[in-house]
């Protein structure tokens, strides 16, 4: 598979030579003029004059407009991509709103061009990083190889993706290649000469009118597309430290917007041998979390986060006549911790909490036979504690789910 830079400017420039308007001409020998870029921050739509050179990328396509002229010009087609990491379905919505920045600016710049302007977005560019790949001099061949093996794979995109980060140069084409292709291109297609209309076919003599029917309103459903299809991912989890001390517990976290979560835990133990032993406990919690520089080159429910939190739990503890107490507690704090992918299915996440713990407790004593429990009435009360309430090390499952929309449907 043979791509140039410019593939797919190139076709759509082709297919422009096609229009409705190049049809009305004669034919004549057509020329274009490729290559002006505009490039765009991170996770932005929004076009910044002051960055890669955008000023005079934006002063060379004015040059080109008056120096071609209006009537030589066909067509001015732009083709609007982003880089390829992050959510696919956010990256096409920046792709989509990137072309409309440059429509915009186009036709509130170039008044004259609206009527000749095409815009195409086109997602993740991974053509164009492919051809960057293959014309650095800077990675060794075997290195070129194994990179554009992955751009190549015939697999899905989330396992494509997932592959470049496992790549020891990953980090070298974030930062060198990947502001390269967050951009528009534009592709001016012209004529070598002004084009000359055929000349107009002589009138026929019209027809002497028939009367007109009687219109009849008639209703026909139009379903109208929907926007692109989108994801949603969020976590099942267990911490394996409470798993080791076989306190059974499950939780699940929500992403809301790209910079906070909803956690909610329950940890549920239900362990007894007769009145000798016993570790039972049903805890329920819930945290609020704040993730920091949260951007679209981070996986949804990674790096790191600092969340209020609290929870509420009742427990009955015994071992044999030396541990033996019931009681209900709640406690209330922050939690900091550190998440980060493992493998293509799973994520590992660090936390620990500090906080107040309030606890009601009562004492108990075996029978000596061990066939009933004693309460004990001078052993009972509440106490409190300031300091370290959980420590985790939780073994994470991201699950996405696609989102959809419904049709939206009109009448006419």
């Amino acid at each position: 598979m043979k791509y140039t830079r410019f593939l797919i400017t190139f076709l759509l420039c082709s297919m422009a030579v096609m229009s409705a308007q190049a049809q009305l001409f004669r034919k004549s020998e057509q020329k274009s003029v490729e290559g002006i870029e505009i490039h765009f921050r991170l996770d932005k739509h929004y076009l910044d004059l002051k960055y890669m050179g955008n000023e005079e990328s934006l002063r060379e396509f004015a040059h080109w407009i008056d120096s071609i002229g209006l009537q030589r010009i066909d067509s001015v087609v732009i083709v609007s991509q982003s880089s390829p990491e992050g959510p696919y379905a956010h990256n096409l919505w920046l792709s989509e709103n990137r072309a409309k920045t440059m429509r915009t600016y186009v036709e509130k710049h170039h008044p004259e061009l609206i009527g000749k302007l095409f815009v195409h977005p086109d997602g993740e560019s991974w053509l164009q990083l492919r051809e960057l790949v293959l014309n650095d001099t800077i990675l060794k061949p075997e290195m070129k190889k194994r990179v554009i093996g992955v751009i190549d794979a015939d697999v899905n995109i989330g396992t494509k993706k997932w592959r470049m980060q496992q790549l020891p140069v990953y980090r070298y084409l974030l930062r060198t290649y990947y502001p390269r292709i967050r951009n528009s291109m534009f592709c001016i297609l012209y004529f070598n000469e002004i084009p000359v209309p055929p000349p107009a076919p002589e009138p026929e003599p019209e027809p002497e009118p028939e009367p007109e029917p009687v219109p009849v309103p008639v209703w026909t459903k139009i379903p109208v597309p929907s926007a692109s299809a989108e994801t949603y991912t969020f976590a099942a989890k267990t911490n394996l430290l409470y798993d080791l001390a076989t306190a059974l517990n499950f939780e699940l976290e929500f992403p809301i917007g790209k910079k906070w979560s909803v956690m909610v835990e329950d940890v549920f133990p239900w362990w007894h041998g007769g009145n000798k032993w016993a570790f039972q406990m049903w805890e329920i919690g819930i945290e609020g979390r704040y993730w920091f520089k949260r951007t679209d080159a981070r996986e949804v429910l990674t790096g790191q986060f600092i969340a209020p939190y609290v929870m509420s739990s009742k427990y009955d503890f015994q071992w044999k006549r030396d541990i033996n107490y019931q009681g209900e507690y709640w406690s209330a704090g922050l939690t900091y911790g550190y998440a980060m992918p493992i493998s293509k299915l799973f994520n590992l996440e660090f936390s620990a909490s500090f906080g107040y713990l309030s606890t009601a407790y009562r004492h108990y004593q075996p029978s000596l036979d061990n066939s009933v429990l004693v309460k004990d009435p001078y052993d009972h009360g509440r106490m409190g504690y300031f300091g370290p309430t959980k420590l985790k090390v939780s073994l994470v499952m991201p699950i996405t789910i696609p989102i959809k929309r419904r049709e939206e449907v009109r009448y006419e």
